[in-house]
């Protein structure tokens, strides 16, 4: 009887193990410096397109940066109108980290920081990876990293965009390439199959714990 208890403990811990997965969706850095300045009072908002490779929910926000030191915020931005065409929407806030600290890197120093907040990205959508300093303070500009476009594996097409407005409000220019460099780490959404067979596996030791103890 305890062994069997082992088994399905064993096949309820291995259910849970695959509802939980994490996704990497990385620009790496493959131009080194590049986009210059991003600070509380030059150019305020930096974006970049990536697509979904999964549903999920952003666990996590990185970017390359070097200078310093305004105090900055990740976020994922949907698409003006849904539409990726129309460049991002500052207004369409997805996820988001807190305020990352304002800190001076002297190289290419890689950052991340964990989403607070977010809402779930469809697979195969396109969305905004963006690096904001609106009213958030500090001195000094950051270069980010530069990527190639296309490169990495990662085929999307993608554009970089850039706003010079303290509202960001609008984004007054953007680029085909290079692109920025960033990552985004996803948490996968359980699916409701999933969630059945989890369910079986802790009845089923629920039920062999009963035997076992009557």
């Amino acid at each position: 009887m305890f062994t069997s208890i082992k088994k399905a403990g064993a096949i309820a811990l291995f259910l849970f193990s695959g509802l939980s997965s994490a996704t990497v969706i990385e620009k790496a850095p493959d131009l080194g410096n590049y986009w210059s300045p991003l600070s509380s009072s030059g150019t305020y908002v930096y974006a970049n397109s990536f697509v979904a490779e999964e549903t999920g929910t952003v666990a996590s926000l990185g970017l390359w940066l070097r200078g310093g030191s305004s105090n900055l915020v990740f976020m994922v931005l949907d698409s003006v109108g849904g539409n990726p065409a129309q460049g991002p929407s500052i207004g369409s806030v997805l996820a988001s980290t807190a305020t990352v600290a304002g800190l001076s890197y002297g190289a290419l120093t890689y950052v991340e920081a964990a989403a607070t907040n977010s809402l779930i990205l469809n697979a195969g959508s396109t969305y905004w990876f963006a690096a904001s300093a609106i009213g958030l303070g500090g001195l000094g500009s950051y270069n980010v990293g530069g990527h190639t476009q296309n490169s990495g594996g990662i085929v999307d097409n993608g554009t970089f965009w850039f706003s010079n407005s303290s509202s960001g409000a609008s984004f007054d220019g953007r680029n085909l390439t290079p692109e920025m460099a960033f990552r985004v780490t996803t948490s996968a959404v359980p699916e409701p199959a999933s969630i059945a067979l989890l369910g079986i596996g802790l009845i089923g030791l629920g039920a062999m714990r009963r035997r076992k103890n009557a």
